[in-house]
Order: structure tokens, then sequence, then C-alpha cells
């Protein structure tokens, strides 16, 4: 078998990712038993885009969930084996119904709230990303996403509190509707998850737990009770704590093997900063922002300046 591993955005507040499409990932790959080992913390220089997931197996690139999941079914970890035709066109409806409706309130919540934003989206990944990436990774993330919310939402005709009143109002809308196709059931196709389980519960985990200081749709979330239980059912099954992982906020210092490791860590911090500054060095270079010319002494006049008649003739 293929070696399969994820790159993510690591998890918080008890979650596996907080991103929407490592989400879904990750949760098909455990719903269909996919053996893909997942990585948190790699170099961001081998993805300087800042687009996760990145799936590797066997010399297969995939950036788009998506098409992750579809390579998961072509190779036998297929969560969707025992659906009907109909239940497989009910998740083609409900993935355009989430990407229009539920999606641009996500998109708002994360990188458009301005208290949000200053608050909690950018200080977060400023912090998971390593220096020199911190300084321009959540400009980049947040500039991606507003290009997408123009796209979904039709332009920028919309002033933002019209904006957000209209995302919001799509967004309730649509958790209705999941809440209605839930019911009393554990999932939306029976007792056994699917990929419409991967994908609902991708959007609804953020909007759950995420402490957002601005959300007034996790109230209408929490309200929609099936709907909380659905997306606790998941974490809990699939995704539990760790019972060995360090207690939260806990500042105590390393001890035993790991204290002897830090003089390590800092040498790679340092080599990655070099790296780093090398490179952008090269990118100016190659692309002309920074060039060298080479002046003789003859060039030089009395002042010890350049004489540019003298340099203008040279070159005639």
């Amino acid at each position: 078998m293929a070696i399969m591993e994820l790159d993510c955005w690591r998890g918080d507040w008890d979650l596996p990712s907080v991103d929407r499409d490592c989400l879904k990932v990750m949760a098909y790959a455990q719903f269909a038993g996919a053996p893909i080992k997942i990585y948190h913390e790699r170099p961001l220089w081998r993805n300087m885009t800042a687009r996760f997931p990145v799936f590797h197996s066997d010399g297969t690139v995939l950036h788009s969930a998506d098409d992750i999941v579809e390579h998961l079914k072509q190779h036998g970890f297929d969560a969707d084996a025992g659906l009907t035709d109909q239940q497989r066109a009910d998740i083609l409806a409900f993935s355009s119904l989430l990407e229009e409706k539920l999606l641009p309130a996500l998109l708002h919540m994360w990188w458009m709230d301005a208290r949000n934003y200053v608050e909690l989206s950018r200080p977060w990944f400023a912090k998971a990303v390593h220096f020199p990436f911190n300084y321009f990774i959540p400009g980049q993330l947040q500039r991606s996403a507003e290009t997408k919310l123009e796209v979904i939402r039709g332009g920028q005709h919309l002033e933002d509190g019209e904006l957000a009143a209209r995302v919001t109002k799509d967004a309730k809308f649509c958790l209705n509707l999941l809440s209605e196709r839930l019911g009393n059931g554990e999932f939306f196709f029976g007792e056994s998850p699917t990929s419409m389980d991967a994908m609902v519960f991708s959007y609804l985990a953020p909007l759950i737990k995420v402490p957002f200081p601005s959300n007034s749709l996790q109230i209408h979330c929490k309200a929609c009770d099936n709907l909380a239980k659905f997306c606790s059912r998941i974490l809990q099954r699939y995704f539990p704590p760790d019972p060995e992982a360090p207690p939260k906020n806990s500042t105590a210092p390393p001890s035993g093997p790991e204290a002897f490791d830090e003089p390590y860590k800092r040498r790679n911090q340092v080599l990655s900063v070099l790296f780093a500054t090398a490179a952008m060095v090269a990118y100016a270079l190659l692309s002309g922002m920074i060039r060298f010319e080479v002046v003789h002494e003859d060039d030089f006049d009395e002042d010890g300046m350049v004489d540019e008649e003298d340099d203008y003739q040279a070159q005639e």
C-alpha cells in the first residue's frame, strides 16, 4: 500500500484542524479507514502559498479536498459505497447549497469581520507559522478569502454591514435546512458516516468551536441542537483528545530529554531564518528588484563621484 501523507493547518479549540478543507479530508479519511499520516508542522517553505491541505501519495500531489476524497475512493477507501443514486445526488445538491449559503458567512467571520480578524484570525495564523512567514501569510489569506467572497457574492457593490447581514441570513437558512434534513438521525444517511457527514462537519465544527469575538451564527447553530450533537459525536468518536497531550495553557518549562533538544530547536530556527532571507534576496536579484553595477576607478571624478558624462560616452 502506498504511503499517504497529508499536510494540514494545525488544530485548536478541540478541533483536529481549524481549516474547513483540512477538516473535510481528515474526517472522510477517518470514516473510510484510510491510513493517512497527518503533518501539522512541516516547514512552510515547502508550501509558501499556505494552501492546505496538501496530499502526497506515490508521486501524486493533490491540493483540493474534493480531489483528495475522490483519490481515496478510487483506491478502495469509499465511505459512500452503500449509497443509492438518489443519496449521491443529495450530496451534490447540499454541496452546492453549503458553498453558496454557508461558506460566505464562514469567510466573512474569519477574515472580513474587523473584530474577529484583529483579535483572533490574524494573531492565530501569525502564531501558527514561523518567522518571516508570519508577517505576510495572514494578509495573504485574508486577500484570498476576500476575492473568493466577492466571486460568490457578486462583487463589491455591497457595504460591509449589508454584506454581513445578507451572508448571516443565508447561513441561518442553510443551517435550518441541515437541521431539518438530519432530524433525529446520528448521521445524514443512517448509522454510518459518509462524505456528506464529512462535508457538513467541516463547515459546522469551526462555527461551533472557534471562539470568535463576533459570531451571531454560533448561537443559532447551537440552538439547532441536533447539529451541535452531530459535531460533538464526530469529535468524540473519531477525534478523541490525546490523553498524553500536555494540558492547555501550560507554561511549565521543558524537562527531561526534551530540555536537551532546545539548542537544536534554536539552531533549526536560525537556519530557517537564514534560508528564508537567502530565498528572498535571490528572488529580488532574479526579478531585477536589486541590481549590481561594476564601476572602474577611472570613472570617479575629483570629488569621488561617478563621472556620468564619461560613463555616458563610454556606453556610446
